[in-house]
C-alpha cells in the first residue's frame, strides 16, 4: 500500500499558495488589515497619539471576526467542486497522489495564503503602534495575532468540507455565505433564547446568565475567537455598550484553544470523507 507522500502535498500546497497569493480581494483585505489598526489605534488615543495594543486590539474583534472568514470563504469555497466541475482536479488525480494529501496540501497552500496576509497587515500596524506608543502588551498582541490565523484555518476548514460536500461551484458559494451568516447572527439567536427562556436584560446588563449561555460560545467560531483574543490580554470582564460580562473560569485560554482545535479537524475529517466518495 502506498504510504503518505510528504512532497506530493508540498507540491499542491505550493500550487495553490502561487494561485491565490495574488487574488486581489486578498491583497485589498491585507492593505486593509494594517490600515484600520493604525487608524482604530489612531482613534483610541483620542485623535493625538495612537492608543495602546490591548484597547486597539480588543476594539477590533468585531471587524476581525468579520474580514478574516471572508477571507477564508472566497479562498476555499469553489478549490474541490469548482475544479471538479472544470476538470482541473481530474488533471490532480491523474498523477499518483492520493485525496488526503490533495486536500491537506490545498489546506495548507490556502492557509499559507492567510498567514501572510495577517502577519504582513497586522504585523506593520502593529510596528507603527509599537515605534510610537512602545512594545506593551506584545504577548497578548502575538497571541491575537496566531489565534487570527487560527480562525482563518477553521473557516477554510469549513469552506474545504462544503466544497467537498456540494457538486457544483454555485451550491458551494451558497453553502460558505450559510456558514458566514452563522457566525454574524449566532450571538442575536443565544440572546433571543435567553430571553424566550425567562431571562430579563436586567440579567443581561448585570451578567447574571444561566452555564449555557456561557457554554454556547464553542459553537461559533468568531465568538469563540473573540473570548480567546480576551483571555489572552488578561481580560476577565467585559464592559460593552451597559452590558457586564464575567468571562468563566472554565473558558480559559487553554480550553478554548483545545475547542479551536476541534473546529478545525472536524469539518477537515468531514471533507476527507465527503471527497473520498466523490466520483471525479
Amino acid at each position: 500500500m502506498k504510504m503518505f507522500n510528504p512532497r506530493t502535498m508540498y507540491v499542491v500546497a505550493k500550487k495553490e499558495f502561487l494561485d491565490h497569493i495574488r487574488n486581489k480581494w486578498v491583497i485589498v483585505l491585507t492593505f486593509l488589515f494594517a490600515l484600520i489598526i493604525v487608524i482604530f489605534s489612531y482613534t483610541v488615543g483620542s485623535g493625538e497619539t495612537f492608543g495602546n495594543m490591548q484597547n486597539t486590539v480588543l476594539g477590533l474583534l468585531t471587524i476581525t471576526s468579520f474580514l478574516i472568514p471572508i477571507i477564508a470563504i472566497i479562498l476555499g469555497f469553489s478549490t474541490i467542486s469548482g475544479e471538479a466541475e472544470s476538470g482541473a482536479l481530474n488533471v490532480v488525480l491523474s498523477y499518483p497522489a492520493k485525496r488526503i494529501e490533495v486536500l491537506l496540501g490545498k489546506l495548507l497552500g490556502l492557509g499559507s495564503v492567510i498567514i501572510v496576509s495577517v502577519f504582513i497587515g497586522f504585523g506593520v500596524g502593529g510596528v507603527v503602534i509599537a515605534l510610537t506608543v512602545g512594545p506593551e502588551s506584545w504577548a497578548g498582541y502575538i497571541t491575537f495575532i496566531f489565534l487570527t490565523i487560527f480562525l482563518g484555518f477553521i473557516y477554510l476548514s469549513l469552506a474545504i468540507c462544503i466544497s467537498a460536500f456540494c457538486k457544483r461551484r454555485i451550491t458551494s458559494i451558497g453553502g460558505g455565505i450559510l456558514v458566514f451568516c452563522w457566525g454574524i447572527i449566532y450571538g442575536t439567536i443565544i440572546t433571543a433564547i435567553f430571553f424566550a427562556t425567562g431571562g430579563t436584560f436586567d440579567d443581561l446588563t448585570t451578567g447574571n446568565l444561566p452555564e449555557w449561555f456561557y457554554n454556547s460560545v464553542v459553537f461559533s467560531p468568531g465568538d469563540l475567537h473573540q473570548t480567546a483574543v480576551q483571555r489572552a490580554f488578561g481580560v476577565n470582564v467585559i464592559d460593552a455598550a451597559g452590558y457586564s460580562f464575567k468571562i468563566p473560569e472554565f473558558l480559559s485560554l487553554s480550553n478554548l484553544l483545545i475547542v479551536h482545535i476541534i473546529w478545525l479537524i472536524v469539518p477537515l475529517v468531514l471533507a476527507y470523507i465527503f471527497f473520498k466518495k466523490r466520483d471525479i
